[in-house]
Protein backbone atom coordinates (compact mmCIF):
# COMPACT_ATOMS: atom_id res chain seq x y z
CA UNK A 1 0.00 0.00 0.00
CA UNK A 2 2.76 2.45 0.95
CA UNK A 3 4.53 1.62 -2.29
CA UNK A 4 1.38 2.51 -4.24
CA UNK A 5 1.01 5.79 -2.35
CA UNK A 6 4.66 6.62 -3.04
CA UNK A 7 4.27 5.93 -6.75
CA UNK A 8 1.06 7.98 -6.79
CA UNK A 9 2.78 11.04 -5.30
CA UNK A 10 5.74 10.63 -7.67
CA UNK A 11 3.32 10.60 -10.61
CA UNK A 12 1.60 13.77 -9.34
CA UNK A 13 4.97 15.52 -9.00
CA UNK A 14 5.92 14.50 -12.54
CA UNK A 15 2.65 15.81 -13.93
CA UNK A 16 2.93 19.10 -12.05
CA UNK A 17 6.54 19.63 -13.07
CA UNK A 18 5.65 18.87 -16.71
CA UNK A 19 3.25 21.77 -16.79
CA UNK A 20 5.65 24.37 -15.51
CA UNK A 21 7.03 26.96 -17.94
CA UNK A 22 10.23 25.68 -19.51
CA UNK A 23 13.27 27.88 -19.31
CA UNK A 24 15.73 28.37 -22.12
CA UNK A 25 18.96 26.50 -21.56
CA UNK A 26 21.49 28.88 -23.15
CA UNK A 27 22.08 32.57 -23.68
CA UNK A 28 19.38 34.77 -25.35
CA UNK A 29 17.82 36.43 -27.15
CA UNK A 30 14.83 34.93 -25.44
CA UNK A 31 11.16 35.23 -26.33
CA UNK A 32 8.53 34.68 -23.63
CA UNK A 33 5.59 32.59 -24.87
CA UNK A 34 2.29 34.49 -24.78
CA UNK A 35 -1.31 33.31 -24.91
CA UNK A 36 -2.09 31.74 -28.31
CA UNK A 37 1.54 31.23 -29.31
CA UNK A 38 2.62 28.03 -31.07
CA UNK A 39 5.98 26.90 -32.40
CA UNK A 40 4.72 27.71 -35.88
CA UNK A 41 3.47 31.22 -35.04
CA UNK A 42 6.66 32.14 -33.14
CA UNK A 43 8.85 30.83 -35.96
CA UNK A 44 6.85 32.81 -38.52
CA UNK A 45 7.06 35.90 -36.31
CA UNK A 46 10.88 35.87 -36.44
CA UNK A 47 11.26 34.61 -40.01
CA UNK A 48 12.83 31.27 -39.13
CA UNK A 49 11.77 27.67 -39.72
CA UNK A 50 10.06 25.53 -37.10
CA UNK A 51 13.00 23.10 -37.27
CA UNK A 52 15.44 25.91 -36.46
CA UNK A 53 13.34 26.95 -33.47
CA UNK A 54 12.97 23.37 -32.22
CA UNK A 55 16.71 22.70 -32.57
CA UNK A 56 17.52 25.85 -30.59
CA UNK A 57 15.20 24.72 -27.80
CA UNK A 58 15.72 20.94 -27.37
CA UNK A 59 14.24 20.90 -23.87
CA UNK A 60 10.92 22.45 -24.97
CA UNK A 61 8.06 20.21 -26.07
CA UNK A 62 6.69 21.82 -29.29
CA UNK A 63 3.23 20.49 -28.43
CA UNK A 64 3.23 21.79 -24.85
CA UNK A 65 4.29 25.40 -24.43
CA UNK A 66 2.67 26.99 -21.35
CA UNK A 67 2.47 30.76 -21.16
CA UNK A 68 5.81 31.99 -19.80
CA UNK A 69 7.96 29.37 -21.57
CA UNK A 70 11.32 30.85 -22.60
CA UNK A 71 12.31 30.24 -26.21
CA UNK A 72 15.76 30.97 -27.65
CA UNK A 73 15.43 32.75 -30.99
CA UNK A 74 18.28 31.76 -33.35
CA UNK A 75 19.61 33.94 -36.14
CA UNK A 76 19.47 37.26 -34.28
CA UNK A 77 23.17 37.96 -33.83
CA UNK A 78 23.91 41.09 -31.89
CA UNK A 79 20.63 40.90 -29.99
CA UNK A 80 20.55 39.66 -26.41
CA UNK A 81 18.33 39.69 -23.38
CA UNK A 82 14.60 39.14 -23.17
CA UNK A 83 12.27 40.10 -26.00
CA UNK A 84 9.03 41.71 -24.98
CA UNK A 85 6.02 42.97 -26.95
CA UNK A 86 4.73 46.52 -27.20
CA UNK A 87 1.59 47.41 -29.15
CA UNK A 88 2.04 50.55 -31.24
CA UNK A 89 -0.53 53.09 -30.11
CA UNK A 90 -2.18 55.76 -32.22
CA UNK A 91 0.26 58.62 -32.74
CA UNK A 92 3.38 56.45 -32.27
CA UNK A 93 5.80 55.64 -35.08
CA UNK A 94 8.85 53.50 -35.73
CA UNK A 95 11.86 55.82 -35.34
CA UNK A 96 10.74 57.53 -32.10
CA UNK A 97 10.02 54.09 -30.62
CA UNK A 98 13.51 52.89 -31.52
CA UNK A 99 14.87 55.88 -29.59
CA UNK A 100 12.58 55.35 -26.64
CA UNK A 101 13.62 51.69 -26.28
CA UNK A 102 17.34 52.33 -26.95
CA UNK A 103 17.68 50.08 -29.99
CA UNK A 104 18.90 50.97 -33.44
CA UNK A 105 16.22 51.17 -36.12
CA UNK A 106 18.11 48.59 -38.19
CA UNK A 107 18.04 46.06 -35.36
CA UNK A 108 14.43 46.81 -34.48
CA UNK A 109 13.35 46.34 -38.08
CA UNK A 110 15.33 43.09 -38.33
CA UNK A 111 13.81 41.62 -35.16
CA UNK A 112 10.31 42.43 -36.38
CA UNK A 113 10.84 41.39 -40.02
CA UNK A 114 9.97 44.93 -41.15
CA UNK A 115 11.31 46.01 -44.52
CA UNK A 116 10.11 49.60 -44.14
CA UNK A 117 9.46 51.66 -40.99
CA UNK A 118 6.15 52.65 -42.57
CA UNK A 119 4.94 49.08 -41.89
CA UNK A 120 4.75 49.77 -38.15
CA UNK A 121 1.06 50.68 -38.01
CA UNK A 122 -1.08 51.39 -34.96
CA UNK A 123 -2.05 48.05 -33.44
CA UNK A 124 1.15 46.31 -34.58
CA UNK A 125 2.72 44.22 -31.80
CA UNK A 126 6.34 45.36 -31.94
CA UNK A 127 8.92 42.98 -30.45
CA UNK A 128 11.46 44.97 -28.41
CA UNK A 129 14.46 43.79 -26.37
CA UNK A 130 14.16 44.70 -22.72
CA UNK A 131 17.10 46.89 -21.64
CA UNK A 132 19.69 44.86 -19.72
CA UNK A 133 20.55 47.77 -17.48
CA UNK A 134 18.75 50.83 -16.28
CA UNK A 135 19.31 53.79 -18.59
CA UNK A 136 18.63 57.48 -18.09
CA UNK A 137 15.10 58.72 -18.62
CA UNK A 138 14.31 60.06 -22.04
CA UNK A 139 12.12 63.00 -22.83
CA UNK A 140 9.91 63.05 -25.96
CA UNK A 141 10.29 66.20 -28.04
CA UNK A 142 7.65 66.79 -30.71
CA UNK A 143 8.11 68.96 -33.77
CA UNK A 144 5.19 71.02 -34.93
CA UNK A 145 4.72 72.04 -38.54
CA UNK A 146 6.00 75.52 -37.77
CA UNK A 147 9.04 74.72 -35.62
CA UNK A 148 12.70 74.41 -36.53
CA UNK A 149 15.05 72.10 -34.67
CA UNK A 150 16.98 75.15 -33.40
CA UNK A 151 13.83 76.76 -32.02
CA UNK A 152 12.76 73.55 -30.31
CA UNK A 153 16.25 73.05 -28.85
CA UNK A 154 16.08 76.48 -27.27
CA UNK A 155 12.55 75.88 -25.91
CA UNK A 156 13.56 72.53 -24.40
CA UNK A 157 16.92 73.77 -23.08
CA UNK A 158 18.72 71.19 -25.18
CA UNK A 159 21.97 71.30 -27.13
CA UNK A 160 20.90 71.73 -30.81
CA UNK A 161 23.51 69.19 -31.94
CA UNK A 162 22.17 66.61 -29.47
CA UNK A 163 18.64 67.24 -30.67
CA UNK A 164 19.55 66.78 -34.32
CA UNK A 165 21.55 63.62 -33.75
CA UNK A 166 18.91 61.95 -31.60
CA UNK A 167 16.80 61.24 -34.65
CA UNK A 168 18.54 57.87 -34.90
CA UNK A 169 17.75 57.51 -38.60
CA UNK A 170 19.60 57.98 -41.91
CA UNK A 171 20.38 61.58 -42.69
CA UNK A 172 19.60 62.81 -39.18
CA UNK A 173 16.79 64.87 -40.68
CA UNK A 174 13.86 65.65 -38.40
CA UNK A 175 10.61 66.36 -40.20
CA UNK A 176 7.63 68.40 -38.98
CA UNK A 177 5.29 66.32 -36.85
CA UNK A 178 7.99 63.84 -35.80
CA UNK A 179 9.15 62.98 -32.30
CA UNK A 180 12.69 62.52 -30.98
CA UNK A 181 13.85 61.48 -27.51
CA UNK A 182 16.57 63.31 -25.59
CA UNK A 183 18.07 62.70 -22.13
CA UNK A 184 15.77 64.26 -19.57
CA UNK A 185 16.99 66.79 -17.03
CA UNK A 186 15.49 69.15 -14.51
CA UNK A 187 15.21 72.08 -16.91
CA UNK A 188 13.99 70.73 -20.22
CA UNK A 189 10.29 70.15 -20.81
CA UNK A 190 8.32 68.27 -23.44
CA UNK A 191 6.69 70.17 -26.28
CA UNK A 192 3.28 68.74 -27.21
CA UNK A 193 2.58 67.36 -30.68
CA UNK A 194 -0.22 69.89 -30.84
CA UNK A 195 -1.16 72.58 -28.37
CA UNK A 196 -4.78 71.54 -28.96
CA UNK A 197 -4.55 67.83 -28.07
CA UNK A 198 -3.03 66.43 -24.87
CA UNK A 199 -3.89 62.78 -25.46
CA UNK A 200 -5.41 60.58 -28.15
CA UNK A 201 -6.33 56.91 -27.57
CA UNK A 202 -8.02 54.23 -29.67
CA UNK A 203 -9.03 51.08 -27.81
CA UNK A 204 -8.75 48.21 -28.42
CA UNK A 205 -5.69 48.01 -30.63
CA UNK A 206 -5.54 46.28 -32.98
CA UNK A 207 -9.16 46.68 -34.05
CA UNK A 208 -11.14 43.43 -34.38
CA UNK A 209 -14.08 42.51 -36.61
CA UNK A 210 -17.37 42.85 -34.74
CA UNK A 211 -15.96 44.61 -31.66
CA UNK A 212 -16.72 48.07 -30.29
CA UNK A 213 -13.95 50.66 -30.59
CA UNK A 214 -13.58 53.70 -28.36
CA UNK A 215 -11.78 56.85 -29.48
CA UNK A 216 -10.87 59.25 -26.66
CA UNK A 217 -9.50 62.76 -27.07
CA UNK A 218 -8.28 65.01 -24.29
CA UNK A 219 -7.95 68.59 -25.50
CA UNK A 220 -6.35 71.64 -23.93
CA UNK A 221 -9.51 73.69 -24.45
CA UNK A 222 -13.04 73.42 -25.77
CA UNK A 223 -12.88 72.11 -29.36
CA UNK A 224 -15.01 70.65 -32.12
CA UNK A 225 -13.99 67.19 -33.32
CA UNK A 226 -14.65 65.37 -36.56
CA UNK A 227 -13.08 62.18 -37.77
CA UNK A 228 -13.30 58.96 -39.74
CA UNK A 229 -12.51 55.33 -38.89
CA UNK A 230 -12.66 52.66 -41.57
CA UNK A 231 -14.88 54.84 -43.72
CA UNK A 232 -17.35 55.64 -40.92
CA UNK A 233 -17.91 59.20 -39.74
CA UNK A 234 -17.21 59.46 -36.01
CA UNK A 235 -19.49 61.31 -33.57
CA UNK A 236 -17.69 62.76 -30.55
CA UNK A 237 -19.43 63.58 -27.27
CA UNK A 238 -18.06 65.36 -24.17
CA UNK A 239 -17.36 63.22 -21.10
CA UNK A 240 -15.80 65.86 -18.84
CA UNK A 241 -14.13 69.23 -19.28
CA UNK A 242 -12.24 69.27 -22.61
CA UNK A 243 -12.47 65.47 -22.93
CA UNK A 244 -14.40 63.71 -25.69
CA UNK A 245 -15.25 60.18 -26.77
CA UNK A 246 -16.61 58.49 -29.88
CA UNK A 247 -17.94 54.91 -29.81
CA UNK A 248 -17.72 53.08 -33.11
CA UNK A 249 -18.60 49.55 -34.15
CA UNK A 250 -16.29 47.57 -36.45
CA UNK A 251 -18.24 45.57 -39.03
CA UNK A 252 -18.09 41.81 -38.47
CA UNK A 253 -17.19 41.24 -42.14
CA UNK A 254 -14.85 44.21 -42.60
CA UNK A 255 -11.75 43.27 -44.58
CA UNK A 256 -8.85 42.52 -42.23
CA UNK A 257 -5.75 44.60 -42.87
CA UNK A 258 -5.17 48.33 -42.65
CA UNK A 259 -7.91 50.89 -42.09
CA UNK A 260 -7.55 54.64 -41.98
CA UNK A 261 -8.16 56.82 -38.96
CA UNK A 262 -8.34 60.59 -39.24
CA UNK A 263 -9.09 63.38 -36.79
CA UNK A 264 -9.71 67.09 -37.25
CA UNK A 265 -9.62 69.45 -34.27
CA UNK A 266 -11.00 73.00 -34.46
CA UNK A 267 -11.26 75.67 -31.77
CA UNK A 268 -13.93 78.34 -31.41
CA UNK A 269 -11.43 80.86 -32.77
CA UNK A 270 -10.85 78.80 -35.92
CA UNK A 271 -7.44 77.29 -35.04
CA UNK A 272 -7.21 73.74 -36.33
CA UNK A 273 -5.03 70.63 -36.31
CA UNK A 274 -5.35 67.45 -38.34
CA UNK A 275 -4.04 63.95 -37.82
CA UNK A 276 -4.27 60.64 -39.66
CA UNK A 277 -2.72 57.20 -39.27
CA UNK A 278 -3.26 53.66 -40.54
CA UNK A 279 -4.58 51.16 -37.97
CA UNK A 280 -4.47 47.36 -38.05
CA UNK A 281 -7.80 45.51 -38.18
CA UNK A 282 -7.73 41.80 -37.34
CA UNK A 283 -10.20 39.04 -38.14
CA UNK A 284 -12.59 37.97 -35.39
CA UNK A 285 -12.98 34.39 -34.23
CA UNK A 286 -16.20 33.36 -35.93
CA UNK A 287 -17.33 29.91 -36.97
CA UNK A 288 -19.42 28.76 -39.92
CA UNK A 289 -22.94 27.58 -39.16
CA UNK A 290 -24.62 24.66 -40.81
CA UNK A 291 -26.84 25.66 -43.71
CA UNK A 292 -30.16 27.06 -42.45
CA UNK A 293 -33.45 26.13 -44.14
CA UNK A 294 -35.95 29.00 -43.95
CA UNK A 295 -38.98 30.37 -45.75
CA UNK A 296 -37.68 31.65 -49.15
CA UNK A 297 -39.77 34.80 -48.78
CA UNK A 298 -37.65 35.81 -45.76
CA UNK A 299 -34.44 35.89 -47.83
CA UNK A 300 -35.96 37.49 -50.92
CA UNK A 301 -34.11 40.77 -51.57
CA UNK A 302 -37.36 42.55 -52.44
CA UNK A 303 -38.64 41.69 -48.96
CA UNK A 304 -35.45 42.16 -46.94
CA UNK A 305 -34.17 45.38 -48.53
CA UNK A 306 -37.09 47.58 -47.32
CA UNK A 307 -36.55 46.25 -43.80
CA UNK A 308 -32.81 46.98 -43.95
CA UNK A 309 -33.47 50.53 -45.13
CA UNK A 310 -36.12 51.05 -42.44
CA UNK A 311 -33.74 49.93 -39.67
CA UNK A 312 -30.90 52.00 -41.12
CA UNK A 313 -33.07 55.11 -40.92
CA UNK A 314 -33.81 54.51 -37.25
CA UNK A 315 -30.24 53.71 -36.10
CA UNK A 316 -28.44 56.49 -38.03
CA UNK A 317 -29.08 59.44 -35.66
CA UNK A 318 -26.56 59.83 -32.81
CA UNK A 319 -28.73 61.30 -30.06
CA UNK A 320 -26.91 63.90 -27.95
CA UNK A 321 -28.31 62.52 -24.67
CA UNK A 322 -26.67 59.41 -23.21
CA UNK A 323 -29.36 57.43 -21.37
CA UNK A 324 -27.27 54.49 -20.16
CA UNK A 325 -24.42 54.31 -17.67
CA UNK A 326 -22.25 51.28 -17.00
CA UNK A 327 -22.77 47.68 -18.08
CA UNK A 328 -25.77 46.49 -20.04
CA UNK A 329 -28.11 44.01 -18.37
CA UNK A 330 -29.06 40.59 -19.70
CA UNK A 331 -32.21 40.75 -21.89
CA UNK A 332 -33.39 37.36 -20.56
CA UNK A 333 -33.54 35.64 -17.18
CA UNK A 334 -29.93 34.50 -16.84
CA UNK A 335 -26.97 35.97 -14.93
CA UNK A 336 -25.46 38.97 -16.67
CA UNK A 337 -21.94 37.57 -16.91
CA UNK A 338 -19.73 37.58 -19.96
CA UNK A 339 -20.88 34.30 -21.44
CA UNK A 340 -24.42 34.27 -20.11
CA UNK A 341 -25.44 30.62 -19.79
CA UNK A 342 -24.04 28.33 -22.54
CA UNK A 343 -27.38 26.52 -22.60
CA UNK A 344 -29.15 29.78 -23.34
CA UNK A 345 -27.20 30.75 -26.44
CA UNK A 346 -28.51 29.04 -29.56
CA UNK A 347 -26.34 31.04 -31.98
CA UNK A 348 -23.56 33.56 -31.48
CA UNK A 349 -22.85 36.91 -33.07
CA UNK A 350 -20.70 37.01 -36.19
CA UNK A 351 -21.02 33.36 -37.21
CA UNK A 352 -20.97 32.92 -40.99
CA UNK A 353 -24.13 31.38 -42.43
CA UNK A 354 -25.97 30.37 -45.60
CA UNK A 355 -29.71 30.06 -46.21
CA UNK A 356 -31.28 27.21 -48.21
CA UNK A 357 -29.10 26.66 -51.30
CA UNK A 358 -27.35 30.04 -51.19
CA UNK A 359 -23.68 30.90 -50.52
CA UNK A 360 -22.10 31.55 -47.11
CA UNK A 361 -22.08 35.31 -47.54
CA UNK A 362 -24.30 36.18 -44.53
CA UNK A 363 -23.29 36.64 -40.93
CA UNK A 364 -25.30 36.48 -37.72
CA UNK A 365 -26.01 40.07 -36.72
CA UNK A 366 -26.93 39.42 -33.10
CA UNK A 367 -27.06 36.92 -30.26
CA UNK A 368 -29.79 34.24 -30.20
CA UNK A 369 -31.10 33.38 -26.72
CA UNK A 370 -33.60 30.70 -25.79
CA UNK A 371 -36.05 30.66 -22.88
CA UNK A 372 -33.47 28.97 -20.66
CA UNK A 373 -34.47 30.89 -17.54
CA UNK A 374 -37.83 29.08 -17.50
CA UNK A 375 -39.57 32.30 -18.55
CA UNK A 376 -40.30 33.88 -21.91
CA UNK A 377 -39.64 37.39 -20.60
CA UNK A 378 -37.60 39.93 -22.55
CA UNK A 379 -36.11 42.92 -20.70
CA UNK A 380 -34.45 46.16 -21.77
CA UNK A 381 -30.66 46.05 -21.41
CA UNK A 382 -30.35 49.77 -20.59
CA UNK A 383 -32.50 52.92 -20.32
CA UNK A 384 -33.60 54.54 -23.55
CA UNK A 385 -36.40 55.55 -25.89
CA UNK A 386 -38.36 53.13 -28.09
CA UNK A 387 -37.97 54.24 -31.72
CA UNK A 388 -39.73 51.26 -33.35
CA UNK A 389 -42.10 48.49 -32.29
CA UNK A 390 -43.94 46.36 -34.81
CA UNK A 391 -43.83 43.44 -37.31
CA UNK A 392 -40.97 42.91 -39.80
CA UNK A 393 -40.23 40.25 -42.41
CA UNK A 394 -36.91 39.01 -41.05
CA UNK A 395 -36.92 40.13 -37.41
CA UNK A 396 -40.59 39.32 -36.79
CA UNK A 397 -42.21 41.31 -34.00
CA UNK A 398 -39.42 43.71 -33.21
CA UNK A 399 -38.49 46.44 -30.72
CA UNK A 400 -35.70 48.97 -31.27
CA UNK A 401 -34.44 51.22 -28.44
CA UNK A 402 -32.24 54.33 -28.67
CA UNK A 403 -29.78 54.57 -25.76
CA UNK A 404 -28.13 57.78 -27.02
CA UNK A 405 -24.75 58.59 -28.60
CA UNK A 406 -25.46 56.30 -31.56
CA UNK A 407 -26.03 53.19 -29.41
CA UNK A 408 -29.17 51.09 -30.11
CA UNK A 409 -30.45 47.70 -28.99
CA UNK A 410 -32.93 45.52 -30.90
CA UNK A 411 -35.14 42.59 -29.82
CA UNK A 412 -36.49 40.30 -32.54
CA UNK A 413 -38.86 37.34 -33.06
CA UNK A 414 -41.11 38.29 -30.14
CA UNK A 415 -44.50 36.66 -29.71
CA UNK A 416 -45.75 39.78 -27.93
CA UNK A 417 -44.50 43.36 -27.49
CA UNK A 418 -45.51 45.51 -24.52
CA UNK A 419 -44.10 48.85 -25.67
CA UNK A 420 -44.75 51.34 -28.44
CA UNK A 421 -42.79 53.98 -30.31
CA UNK A 422 -41.96 56.96 -28.09
CA UNK A 423 -42.05 55.04 -24.80
CA UNK A 424 -39.27 55.86 -22.32
CA UNK A 425 -37.98 52.61 -20.80
CA UNK A 426 -35.77 51.77 -17.84
CA UNK A 427 -33.07 49.13 -17.57
CA UNK A 428 -34.57 45.71 -16.81
CA UNK A 429 -38.09 46.70 -17.86
CA UNK A 430 -40.29 43.91 -19.28
CA UNK A 431 -40.94 44.77 -22.94
CA UNK A 432 -42.09 41.51 -24.56
CA UNK A 433 -42.03 37.71 -24.77
CA UNK A 434 -39.77 35.28 -26.66
CA UNK A 435 -41.43 33.90 -29.80
CA UNK A 436 -40.83 32.51 -33.29
CA UNK A 437 -42.05 35.28 -35.58
CA UNK A 438 -40.11 36.28 -38.71
CA UNK A 439 -37.17 34.30 -40.15
CA UNK A 440 -36.61 31.60 -37.53
CA UNK A 441 -35.91 27.89 -37.17
CA UNK A 442 -37.31 27.82 -33.63
CA UNK A 443 -38.42 30.11 -30.80
CA UNK A 444 -35.75 32.47 -29.45
CA UNK A 445 -34.80 36.11 -28.86
CA UNK A 446 -32.54 37.72 -31.44
CA UNK A 447 -30.70 40.48 -29.53
CA UNK A 448 -28.78 43.14 -31.48
CA UNK A 449 -26.55 46.07 -30.48
CA UNK A 450 -25.52 48.92 -32.81
CA UNK A 451 -22.60 51.31 -32.26
CA UNK A 452 -22.78 54.26 -34.65
CA UNK A 453 -24.61 52.38 -37.38
CA UNK A 454 -22.69 49.08 -37.12
CA UNK A 455 -23.86 45.90 -35.39
CA UNK A 456 -21.41 44.68 -32.78
CA UNK A 457 -20.86 41.79 -30.38
CA UNK A 458 -23.60 42.17 -27.69
CA UNK A 459 -21.67 40.15 -25.12
CA UNK A 460 -18.99 42.86 -25.00
CA UNK A 461 -21.59 45.26 -23.60
CA UNK A 462 -22.37 42.85 -20.75
CA UNK A 463 -18.68 42.62 -19.85
CA UNK A 464 -17.39 46.16 -20.41
CA UNK A 465 -18.69 49.65 -19.75
CA UNK A 466 -18.75 52.09 -22.66
CA UNK A 467 -17.35 54.65 -22.43
CA UNK A 468 -14.63 53.17 -20.25
CA UNK A 469 -13.90 54.69 -16.86
CA UNK A 470 -10.19 55.24 -17.47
Amino acid sequence: MYKRLFLFFVLILVLISGRQPVKAQSEGPIYIVQSGDTMGSVAARFGISIDQLVQANPSVDPNLMPIGTELIIPGLEGVSGVLTSKTIEIGESFYPLSQEYRISPVQLARINRITSPAEAYAGFALVIPEPEAEKPDLLPIHFSTRQSSLELAVLSNTNPWVLNTQGNKPGWSILPGETVYIPANETNVAAPASSLVKNLIISPLPLVQGETAEIRVQASQSVQLTGMLNGRELHFFPTEENSYVAIQGIHAMADPGLVEFSLQVTTDSGESWGFDQWVILEAGYYTTNTRLIVDPATIDYENTQPEDELIKGFITPATETRYWDGLFLSPVDVPANYYLDPDCITDRFGNRRAYNDGPFDYYHTGLDLSACGNTLNIYTVAPGVVVFSGPLTVRGTYTLIDHGWGIYSGYGHQSESYVKEGDIVEAGQLIGLIGNTGRVTGPHLHWEVWANGVQVQPLDWLAQSYPSTR
